[in-house]
């Protein structure tokens, strides 16, 4: 299984990769929110940034027109009057320009912008139009109309996904524009007419051609205009009743009378205008108020959103700290039980009376009572069981060794009794069939005397058998041969070491070797000897070594072997099929003695080193035969 799967990671690792998915869902679904919100906050600035360029092409186009009335009042001649309207344009231009600056506009609104700074840049070309009493009069009146058709074009237009009503508006205002260009146009040809009784053709014909636009920007206006938009009054303004007799004579080729048309044009091009302005004023407020509500909106959403998202990711990490603090110290309580665990049962194997002892297994209390809770209380229970199961197997092997202590130690004196019978039936017998088999029963019974030893050794009791005096080294080896059941395959190499064995660690040592002996006999080939020879290490002590032609024990195998030679735990050898190799460790370690296997494939030798101190060099003494 790849090791970068989730469950290869910390537990807090897992944790917060759960509670990140979700983390993320809410900060897509929160920025969507705040997109929204702050789309239509730009859609709103773009509206009332479009209401302030509105107003200010407003103003110029009411000054272009002024002037030109201007001009045409005085005949083409640049007076005081026409000055002064040329310098007021000239103002309202300058704030138009810096309104309208390319940073405030927009894409839909750039390309209109760009045409009228256009027309604008060519102002002066329309200044210098002939307005005189003589010429082309509708070219001359036409030559303000580029600028100030380009400016009526960036009247009010809301942004995206306006309301019905701020559409309405910048119908009407529009509709507006484009009525306050034609009259104007009227006005400025009939106040330059010369003052003949008619009008020429071509003249009949612009201020036709102007009435019609105007009836059809009253049409657009009226259908625009509304309660909330303009009042009844303002519905009326672009079409005053002064302006029918007038034009009708215009119409039949007649000049109107100049001060009748200039004070009635003049009034409905003021109303006009006012209503226009009253319009964009209304839409430029809705366009501010609009945009101030917007922008409260995107805070709004932006500190609702950064509130949820700090509370659900406080939440969730303040919930998922705390699960995962709790789940950690139930595994440190887990790993320290692992360490723990071992030494407790070593004390209470060690402990004479189990049953008595004091055992501190500390619970995990971490005070819950969800599943964590039941998970820490279930693994209480299952440490409190395996310590109480610890103890009673404790005891139950005390007793068990115990009671085979008892038993073997009764087969051990059963065995002396039959020892002691044979001895005397051999003493008392001479037919030399009866002495032989007297002594292989004498054989079967030293056998039989060894493995109740071992049982006494395996239950924790001392070796058996006390001998009375030192032994030579070579009859302590002979007498270890004599105990195994080919003894015949046991050959003693000479010459074996002047050394005498002390008596408290004769029978300890016979037993050692005759363990050793009939383990390598076992395992080696039937036709095969086992070599047994001895060597005296001067200051070092006395080594024995044990060795036989089998095929060899695996070095695995050889390293586990050679640790239960060490002497193994009491409670080891119930449960290892190498009984002998713990008898061996016993022994090895009431004499002080190191015994290690060493394995080739040429056999396998076993050398028991004896420190010095437990050997004595002795005179030399005929061995016996």
């Amino acid at each position: 299984m790849s090791t970068y799967a989730l469950h290869h990671r910390r537990l807090g690792t897992q944790v917060g990769l759960v509670l990140l998915l979700p983390l993320c869902l809410a900060l897509g679904l929160a920025v969507t929110v705040v997109r929204d919100a702050a789309a239509h906050h730009h859609d709103t600035v773009v509206t009332e940034r479009r209401a302030y360029v509105a107003l200010a092409a407003t103003a110029v186009t009411r000054g272009l027109e002024n002037e030109r009335g201007a001009l045409a009042l005085a005949g083409g001649k640049v007076t005081d009057q026409v000055g002064q309207r040329r310098l007021e344009t000239d103002r309202a231009v300058g704030k138009f320009r810096e309104d309208a600056e390319p940073g405030a506009a927009d894409a839909a609104l750039a390309p209109r912008l760009d045409r009228a700074r256009t027309a604008l840049d060519g102002l002066d070309r329309a200044r210098a139009a002939d307005l005189g009493r003589s010429g082309d009069l509708p070219t001359a009146v036409s030559a303000y109309h580029e600028a100030i058709e380009a400016l009526g074009a960036l009247a009010f237009a809301p942004g995206t996904g306006p309301a019905p009503r701020a559409v309405d508006t910048a119908r009407a205002v529009r509709a507006l524009a484009a009525g306050t260009a034609a009259l104007s146009a009227q006005r400025a040809l009939i106040d330059a007419a010369p003052d003949t009784a008619a009008l020429s053709a071509k003249d009949t014909a612009f201020l036709a051609r102007q009435d019609g636009q105007r009836h059809y920007a009253a049409r657009e206006f009226r259908a625009a205009a509304d309660a909330r938009s303009a009042s009844g009054q303002d519905a009326t303004a672009i079409d005053d009743g002064c302006l029918a007799a007038p034009l009708a004579r215009a119409a039949e080729g007649k000049r109107p009378a100049r001060a009748e048309w200039g004070t009635c044009a003049t009034r409905v091009l003021d109303r006009m205008h006012e209503v226009s302005a009253s319009l964009q004023e209304q839409s430029l407020h809705a366009a501010a108020t609009a945009r101030a509500r917007a922008w409260e909106a995107l805070l709004a959403h932006v500190a609702l959103v950064a509130c949820a998202v700090l509370v659900s990711a406080g939440v969730a990490a303040f919930v998922a700290r705390r699960l995962v603090r709790r789940l950690q110290r139930l595994r440190r309580a887990a790993l320290k039980a692992q360490h723990e665990l071992p030494a407790l049962v070593a004390r209470v194997s060690r402990a004479p009376d189990p049953g008595g002892l004091a055992l501190d297994v500390t619970p995990v209390d971490l005070g819950a009572t969800d599943e964590v809770g039941d998970v820490t209380r279930a693994f209480d229970a299952v440490v409190r069981e395996a310590v109480t199961q610890t103890c009673r197997q404790v005891v139950l092997r005390a007793v068990v060794h115990e009671r085979l202590a008892a038993m073997s130690l009764r087969s051990h004196v059963l065995v002396h009794e039959q020892l002691d019978l044979l001895g005397r039936l051999q003493m008392a017998e001479g037919d030399p069939d009866a002495l032989d088999a007297f002594f292989r029963l004498d054989h079967l019974a030293n056998r039989m005397r060894r493995h109740g030893e071992n049982m006494l050794l395996l239950t924790g009791a001392a070796p058996g058998r006390a001998h009375p005096r030192a032994e030579p080294l070579v009859d302590v080896l002979r007498a270890a041969a004599s105990e195994v059941d080919e003894y015949t395959r046991a050959a003693v190499h000479q010459p074996v070491p002047a050394v005498t064995v002390p008596a408290d660690d004769v029978s300890a040592l016979t037993h050692l070797l005759a363990e050793v002996i009939d383990n390598a006999v076992r395992f080696s080939p039937p036709e095969r000897p086992v070599e047994v020879s001895a060597e005296l290490l001067p200051g070092r002590g006395l080594v024995v070594r044990v060795r036989d032609e089998g095929s060899g024990i695996p070095r695995e195998r050889l390293d586990a072997l050679n640790v239960l030679l060490q002497g193994a735990p009491s409670a080891d050898w119930m449960e290892s099929e190498q009984i002998g190799l713990h008898v061996i460790g016993r022994l090895a370690a009431h004499l002080g003695a190191r015994v290690c296997l060493d394995s080739s494939w040429r056999g396998t030798t076993v050398v028991v080193h004896l420190p010095a101190g437990r050997s004595a060099t002795a005179p030399a003494e005929p061995p016996l035969e």
